[in-house]
């Protein structure tokens, strides 16, 4: 055989193969695809099975549930036609024809073959399909229902963020007949990327045109109200209470209350034109007043909710907070202890008296009322709260029990070992919290954890196993390298070993270059071990990465005002530090503190104590420390105020044994 029979034969086979995915069942479509696309790749054409599928939709007719298993895959709105019940009535021509303004006419290609008009060169039909056997004559296209190649361009639109080229195929398809999933998608995508406007005139134009479909009723309804036209919002809502009195609303109201006071009344009067039998608009009307401070009639009508539904939290949640807003305490107290008897496994009822008590330091109140909740509500979260309430009040042994169960709950095993382990520490067990320690593996406690444990092993001289520890912790955990690496170093420049500090620490940041977390903290373990030079392009490197960071800015002033006293621009950046104000983002103490020895450090270089004093006296009254104690000494010395001087030193010696090793001269060196 030759090699142009063979060529002919594979587009024979083609041909026949591509005209059966025309007609094949709905249990073989899958099947007929795969082997066209395979054949499709054997005679070197590449395409997509989204683009196959695609284009045969365009001459498919539209019968139900063909495709959709296929149309589940493609489209991640797409229900299907059994699953989605309709409630659709097809609109006549003319409104049809005012309404789907995003149509365009059909375009025949050569073949005759009917397709729909696409502005995108990759989303062409693969000319295989368009030959002598896929003709027009084939197939007959059901133009009045949702064009399947239309809604997957829409969607390919969709992904690839062209939102209104999306919107406006959606739309127009969704006025077509059993177009409820088309419309569904189409509304969705409106919520999210167009003004409440603008969804609120689509949904109003496909619901009074598919006037049976009911779910429509609560979108016109909820969009209503985000767009602020509450007429048309409270005539829906008295459709809906017309056809159900009891309907659920709580979808539609649910967000959606002005916050603006203009805004709330006129709501509030709109919704004076409903019945007051709806458990969710009187809860709605007593929300409006409860925004509006005024208390008494927003309790009359939430309480007329609450006899509808007396089990609701929502509303009994509203009651507690007008109550509590009104100031009537005693009346509020009674009513949640009311209701934590009527709905004991509600946590948040007995949730609200024992914060409560936690707020205003009355622990041992808010235990007793824990365990209560503990053993009605079965709840892990109030065990928890319970276990770490009685770790607090003292009640370890009882704390320790609670953790025991719910260390056994996965989620939460975790934590409860590392509450298991705080407890067995304060009790003096320490073999049994090390023990606990060992099991925590959540990333919010286990580098808490693992640090105590290296802490139990250097209380007893096992420098080995703390060592192993933080190995483990870096081979377990990528995210806590630098805090092991770090606290490595700690340890051995703890023991004079700061040679090998280094070692490990230079090693470590060849491993990570880019974590300048790890640099920084290396840089402060080594800083009086660093030459300038080394200083200089570590704090260079810093910057680099982050220029704006303020711990990074401070080191280098540091280092620029050691090197020249006078350089304004470093003092400058020290000074702004030192000034940051509590509420500021930036604010942290230790940095101000820091910000404040730097100046401090310079003003004594020039001879200027009493600026040394002015830097340093309130931190240092505030929270003593010994380095900020040492600098405050050399002031004073420096003015000759012996007096000072001896208080200062007797403090230093009694609370940090300062100079309890040296002779009274020794100690003048500071």
């Amino acid at each position: 055989m030759s090699i142009w029979q063979l060529t002919t034969s594979k587009r024979h086979a083609l041909r026949q193969l591509g005209r059966l995915c025309l007609f094949v069942k709905k249990s073989m479509l899958f099947n007929a695809i795969f082997l066209y696309t395979c054949l499709l790749r054997q005679f070197g054409k590449k395409v997509s099975v989204a683009i196959l599928v695609s284009s045969m939709m365009t001459t498919l007719p539209a019968q139900a549930g063909v495709f959709d298993s296929l149309l589940k895959i493609l489209l991640p709105f797409y229900k299907g036609k059994h699953s989605t019940q309709e409630h659709t009535q097809s609109p006549p021509a003319h409104e049809e024809q005012e309404l789907v303004t995003t149509d365009e006419p059909s375009q025949s290609n050569d073949d005759g073959v009917q397709n729909t008009p696409s502005s995108s060169d990759d989303l062409k039909i693969p000319s295989i399909l368009l030959d002598d056997v896929l003709s027009a004559d084939d197939t007959t296209p059901v133009l009045d229902e949702p064009d399947l190649y239309a809604l997957l361009l829409a969607e390919f639109y969709a992904d690839r963020g062209d939102i209104a080229q999306a919107l406006s195929i959606y739309k127009a398809e969704s006025f077509k007949r059993n177009a409820t999933a088309v419309f569904e998608r189409a509304l969705a995508l409106s919520i999210e990327y167009e003004d409440p406007i603008e969804s609120l005139h689509f949904a109003t134009a496909w619901q009074m045109i598919n006037t049976d479909h009911i779910p429509a009723w609560f979108y016109v309804a909820h969009l209503a109200l985000k767009a602020k036209d509450y007429n048309q919002a409270t005539q829906m809502i008295a459709m809906i209470l017309q056809y159900d009195d009891r309907a659920d609303l709580t979808q539609i109201l649910t967000g959606i209350v002005p916050t603006d006071h203009a805004d709330q009344r006129n709501l509030f009067f709109a919704l004076q034109e409903l019945d007051d039998d709806n458990a969710a608009i009187s809860v709605l009307r007593a929300g409006l007043l409860f925004n509006m401070g005024e208390y008494p009639p927003a309790l009359l009508h939430v309480d007329k909710a609450l006899m509808s539904e007396p089990n609701n939290l929502a509303y009994i949640n509203l009651k507690v907070d007008i109550l509590r807003q009104a100031g009537r305490l005693d009346e509020m107290w009674s009513f949640i202890r009311t209701k934590r008897k009527q709905l004991p496994a509600e946590k948040e009822l007995h949730l609200y008296e024992i914060r409560h008590h936690i707020e205003n330091g009355q622990l041992e109140q808010a235990w007793q009322l824990l365990l209560i909740a503990h053993k009605q509500t079965n709840n892990p979260e109030v065990s928890l709260l319970t276990a770490l309430v009685g770790i607090d009040s003292h009640h370890l042994a009882q704390a320790s029990d609670i953790l025991k169960g719910l260390a056994k709950n996965p989620e939460y095993a975790s934590r409860a070992n590392y509450y298991l382990g705080i407890s067995h520490e304060r009790s003096g067990d320490v073999d049994a919290a090390l023990s606990y320690y060992e099991k925590v593996k959540d990333r919010e406690h286990v580098l808490d954890a693992r640090t105590k444990v290296v802490g139990f092993y250097l209380l007893h001289n096992d420098v080995d196993k703390a060592m192993a520890t933080l190995v483990r912790l870096r081979e377990e955990y990528e995210v806590f390298t630098a805090d092991s690496y770090i606290l490595q170093a700690e340890i051995l420049i703890s023991q004079g070993k700061k040679d090998l500090a280094s070692e490990l620490l230079s090693s470590a940041n060849r491993e990570n270059p880019d974590d300048d977390r790890l640099l920084f903290a290396s840089y402060k373990l080594l800083e009086n071990e660093l030459s300038f030079e080394d200083k200089r392009g570590t704090l260079d490197k810093l910057l680099a990465i982050d220029p704006y960071h303020l711990e990074y800015q401070l080191a280098d002033a540091k280092v620029r005002l050691l090197q020249n006293p006078d350089d304004q621009e470093a003092q400058t950046i020290a000074t702004n530090i030192s000034q940051l104000e509590v509420s500021d983002p930036a604010y942290d103490s230790q940095l101000q503190l820091d910000a404040l020895m730097v100046l401090a450090q310079l003003a004594h270089t020039k001879g200027d104590y009493q600026a040394v004093i002015d830097y340093l006296q309130t931190p240092y009254d505030v929270e003593p420390s010994l380095p900020v104690g040492i600098i405050l000494l050399r002031a004073y010395q420096g003015m000759g105020n012996g007096t000072k001087v001896a208080e200062l030193l007797g403090e230093l010696q009694q609370r940090f044994a300062f100079g309890q090793n040296r002779t009274g001269v020794e100690a003048q060196e500071y």
